[in-house]
């Protein structure tokens, strides 16, 4: 039987920044999942032209705890887009006037609102990290799948989890933590009840270059019929000065969605350029779009005997803030903090229960409080709100949009 003292299952972003905070803090750590490990030197380098279409949007915070992990300078800082400013249109009762609403880094007293990361550049990153960590930190890479789980029927805070994988690997555990994605097996074995709402909507997502330059700013437009579409800038290598790059989330109806991705590229990129109306020039797609269904996932647990859940096993809110990532990672650090703040926190190797719930406390208002505004979002802002509360919603977005405190209330909450 294997023995570790945290157990991760998943290594993807939000899984390979646990294992690297606690196997730094001395932590035994096994970091399973179904991928071959990566080699210390990291993955092929991405090619100029070749440009992942999924992207995420990393709040201060996020690139704060980065740094600390030593993954920040393994990124290819040539792809990282700063954001210094966002800017917000609705459609007033769905005709083509429009509100615009501003968010700037200078209103809240920071460098930058957000880095826009690719995908593959992020995980590429922590892989490399996780592979030169085992090197010289007790982490283990396990390669496998779990095939199941057996927790401690009480918090005595003395009787491992055990997992089985599925080649017959035995492991004892301290602590297990899912980090396996939304549709995780490690919360379906371990018990916990899951809500799931389907938003009837879907993800359409791709890349462009741009006739204008992005003037490092992220848009996002909220359309009643057609969605919510964000254009996050990226760094235009290679493109003649003056012209940008961007990444595409369309959050559609699903009809719409589909009828976007039945477009040949050309029309694509001007239905989109169309949508933004001329902000950004004239587009061309660089990147087959591709398409995700959007629902949200809440748990109202995400901690058990020797267990506790991070990232999309835990929460999936709708992506219109770009803030997923976000919350998981600040579930690594929540758990970092609860579990890592000293040796009374531990017990005969084992995470004390108290720990776990006050982990639970932490990220309790900030991921409830983040899924209620989605949610809100997603209704005021969808094709079906009666006249009366249009209106009210329009008053209160030019309230928020000549407010110079609610703009940096804004701010400060999306930076966290």
């Amino acid at each position: 039987m294997n023995t570790c003292d945290v157990a991760i299952v998943g290594a993807g972003s939000v899984g390979a920044a646990a294992a690297l905070a606690f196997a730094r803090a001395g932590r035994r750590v096994a970091l399973i999942d179904p991928r071959p490990a990566a080699e210390p030197g990291g993955g092929k380098p991405l090619a100029p032209d070749d440009w992942d279409a999924r992207v995420f949007a990393l709040s201060p915070a996020s690139m704060q705890l980065l740094q600390s992990l030593g993954v920040w300078e393994r990124l290819d800082a040539e792809r990282l887009a700063p954001v210094h400013d966002m800017r917000l249109f609705h459609d007033q009762d769905g005709g083509d006037a429009q509100e615009s609403l501003r968010l700037e880094a200078f209103q809240g007293n920071i460098e930058t609102l957000a880095t826009i990361v690719e995908g593959r550049n992020l995980q590429q990153a922590l892989d490399a990290a996780v592979a030169e960590a085992a090197r010289s930190l007790p982490l283990q890479r396990v390669q496998g799948s779990v095939s199941s789980l057996v927790l401690p029927a009480q918090a005595d805070g003395r009787t491992p989890a055990r997992l089985t994988l599925s080649d017959g690997q035995g492991w004892e555990a301290g602590l297990v933590v899912a980090a396996d994605g939304a549709r995780s097996a490690l919360r379906e074995l371990a018990g916990l009840s899951v809500t799931v709402r389907d938003y009837g909507q879907t993800a359409v997502v791709a890349n462009f270059d741009s006739s204008l330059p992005t003037r490092d700013a992220a848009w996002q437009w909220f359309d009643g019929d057609l969605g919510v579409m964000a254009l996050l800038p990226l760094t235009p290598i290679g493109q003649p000065a003056g012209q940008g790059r961007v990444s595409l989330v369309w959050s559609a109806p699903t009809d719409w969605a589909q009828a976007l991705l039945e477009m040949p590229a050309d029309e694509l990129a001007r239905q989109v350029a169309a949508q933004a109306r001329g902000a950004l020039g004239n587009l061309r797609c660089i990147t087959p779009a591709a398409s995700f269904p959007l629902r949200s996932v809440s748990c109202a647990r995400v901690i058990a005997p020797a267990f506790a859940m991070i990232g999309d096993a835990a929460h999936v809110v709708h992506p219109m803030a770009g803030q997923g990532m976000n919350l998981g990672f600040g579930d690594v650090q929540a758990l970092a903090d609860a579990l890592l703040g000293g040796e009374a926190r531990w017990s005969h190797g084992h995470p004390s229960w108290l720990a776990l719930r006050r982990y639970e406390r932490a990220r309790r208002e900030p991921v409830a409080t983040m899924q209620a505004l989605m949610t809100g979002l997603h209704q005021v802002f969808g094709p079906a709100l009666p006249p009366p509360l249009a209106m009210v919603r329009n008053l209160g977005w030019k309230a928020v949009a000549t407010s110079g405190w609610a703009r940096r209330q804004l701010i400060a909450h999306a930076i966290r």
